[in-house]
């Protein structure tokens, strides 16, 4: 039974659960610090899904209205659905906060995150041009809701 929850205080077992899964995305370069600062923001969200109460995902956004930024989103296993339903709450999260736009930025050469911010509903809008470490584009995408 899969299901999502707002993590509202720093508990060891999830913090430990999101690493371990953030640390299997090439991606993603998530500190302790960094996540329990995440955790304690009130402008910062945690959300995290679990399916038979195993962590196998989680989302972290700034949501300061009329806009949404995701930060990081982050599953494990890959392919079971886990990281459309996170985006499926945060899109239910935003109509309730009379947000109009949900922005990230990615990796130009991600290709299976573009894929899937393509697929639910997210347009590219602009480049940074050597964003990450002076080297990568980054890309900008949106999504109206």
């Amino acid at each position: 039974m899969e299901n999502i929850a707002i993590v509202n205080d720093i508990d060891n077992n999830i913090v430990n659960s999101i690493l371990f899964i953030s640390s299997k995305s090439e991606y993603i370069s998530l500190s302790e610090n960094n996540l329990k600062q995440y955790i304690k923001d009130e402008y910062h969200k945690v959300i995290i899904i679990k399916n038979n109460n195993e962590i196998k995902g989680f989302l972290i956004y700034f949501l300061l209205a009329p806009e949404i930024d995701i930060i990081f989103i982050a599953v494990y296993p890959n392919n079971k659905g886990y990281g459309s339903k996170l985006l499926s709450y945060l899109f239910d999260d935003a109509k309730a906060n009379n947000v109009n736009s949900i922005k990230l930025d990615l990796y130009e050469n991600n290709i299976t995150a573009k894929n899937f911010y393509i697929k639910n509903g997210f347009k590219k809008i602009a480049v940074r041009k050597k964003y990450y470490n002076d080297k990568f584009d980054a890309l900008i995408m949106e999504k109206s809701i």
